[in-house]
């Protein structure tokens, strides 16, 4: 009965600690990579608003530095939301934006769609772990909405301004598992510094089953 209740504990205590890591609609949060200054991500249940703080060097090549909030995902999904960079300083390549994994290694093969603080809006991807990031710059400088859904194999990107018709383009044959870490992120681009987002109006839709 002692042993009973020592598993019953300890039990518990791992469902308190995955709650306190819950962020909103996601299941945790950490940084990607030897980052040199910790983020941190909060949810304001009030306005539905995620607040996102990070570091990284880069999220480019062979490695990513950033910080991460996720939820699992199986099969199809569509995710999308409205995100800002705080601040009007910073890295021109500092970002934000939607980000699907296949895990949490540096690593780990990618599909970002990202608006930097210059404006450039990209798809950014990585079909195998370990493999270059190859990208698609978006013809619409500044997006205000991201949307990105994954078809079986394909990616569809669909951006937008405040207003104004989105501009959507299919990325096919991405080879991923059927089970994929999907969330937002912000990134630095500057290892020293850490930078802020927020994101809202954030939805993930998920097929019934």
């Amino acid at each position: 009965m002692k042993n009973l209740g020592l598993i019953i504990v300890l039990f518990l205590c791992v469902l308190g600690l995955k709650a306190q890591n819950a962020v909103g609609l996601f299941e945790n949060h950490a940084d990607i990579g030897p980052v040199i200054n910790k983020g941190s991500a909060i949810y304001d249940a009030s306005s539905r608003r995620y607040t996102l703080t990070g570091s990284g060097n880069s999220m480019w090549f062979k490695n990513d530095e950033f910080h991460f909030v996720w939820k699992k995902l199986n099969g199809d999904f569509i995710i999308s939301t409205q995100p800002t960079l705080m601040g009007s300083g910073g890295d021109a390549h500092k970002k934000a934006g939607i980000i699907v994994r296949t895990g949490l290694d540096t690593s780990s093969a990618m599909v970002c769609l990202t608006v930097h603080l210059d404006g450039l809006t990209a798809f950014q991807f990585r079909k195998k772990n370990g493999a270059n990031t190859e990208e698609i710059k978006i013809p619409m400088m500044g997006a205000d909405i991201l949307q990105l859904e994954r078809r079986g194999r394909s990616y569809f990107v669909s951006v937008a301004k405040l207003g104004q018709p989105f501009w959507s383009v299919e990325v096919p044959d991405i080879d991923f598992p059927e089970e994929l870490l999907v969330g937002l992120f912000v990134c630095s681009h500057n290892p020293k510094v850490i930078e802020q987002a927020t994101f809202i109006n954030t939805r993930i839709f998920t097929a019934l089953k």
